[in-house]
């Protein structure tokens, strides 16, 4: 990450408090210019998630226009782009992991981090049987229609992925108690504070100071 894991947290959820609880403003781009500016060469990639997320506050913003709240429309779009917008910079090159190391460095509970932990372990593999599955049928010429075969053949992968997320669970869980597992994972980490670290949090700060001052 172009950020400290333990940074990125902090910067994050400040951020997201303080553009969730007020209405935008435009300083809130500066931390996000500097992520960006930070994230130059993923920009494209970014803004192209961020485009994709869209489809969903969309749909929020048309529910309050048809309620006729024009204001709180534009101001709920705004927020939530410049929050998502952050997120996916600060976090762009992350593979949910990072969240777990952070988590340690800030020194969550033990059962908190190893909770996270085996969620993005589970999630990790069920997204590569997912992939492998649909790999599968694409070697078969498999192509979805609205038909019932196409159904049958997704509700087939959805129960497959099902009772393979269970015995890998399970698989996961005898393992780590044959180890001797105490509900606490030990990370190799070193917390180093970087100007790119102090520079976000100034930032973070700025934007919380001035929303409080003005």
């Amino acid at each position: 990450m172009i950020i400290s894991p333990a940074i990125s947290l902090i910067a994050a959820f400040l951020f997201s408090i303080i553009v969730s609880f007020s209405n935008y403003e435009l300083y809130y781009l500066l931390p996000i210019a500097f992520i960006l500016y930070l994230n130059k060469n993923n920009i494209f990639s970014i803004f192209k998630s961020l485009v994709f997320l869209n489809l969903f506050i969309v749909v929020l913003a048309l529910v309050l226009l048809i309620q006729n709240e024009y204001e709180e429309a534009l101001n709920i779009y705004i927020r939530t782009n410049m929050i998502i917008l952050f997120n996916l910079a600060i976090f762009y090159n992350s593979k949910g992991y990072d969240i777990v190391r952070g988590l340690y460095i800030l020194k969550f509970p033990d059962s908190f981090i190893s909770t996270t932990y085996f969620t993005l372990k589970m999630i990790e593999n069920l997204k590569n049987d997912f992939s492998n599955i649909k790999n599968t049928l694409k070697a078969r010429g498999f192509k979805a229609k609205t038909n019932l075969f196409t159904y049958y053949t997704f509700g087939n992968i959805l129960g497959m992925l099902f009772v393979k997320s269970i015995r890998k669970s399970q698989s996961l869980k005898d393992s780590f108690e044959a180890r001797g597992f105490n509900k606490k994972i030990y990370l190799n980490d070193k917390f180093k504070t970087t100007n790119k670290d102090i520079l976000l949090l100034l930032l973070v700060g700025i934007i919380i100071i001035l929303k409080v001052s003005l």
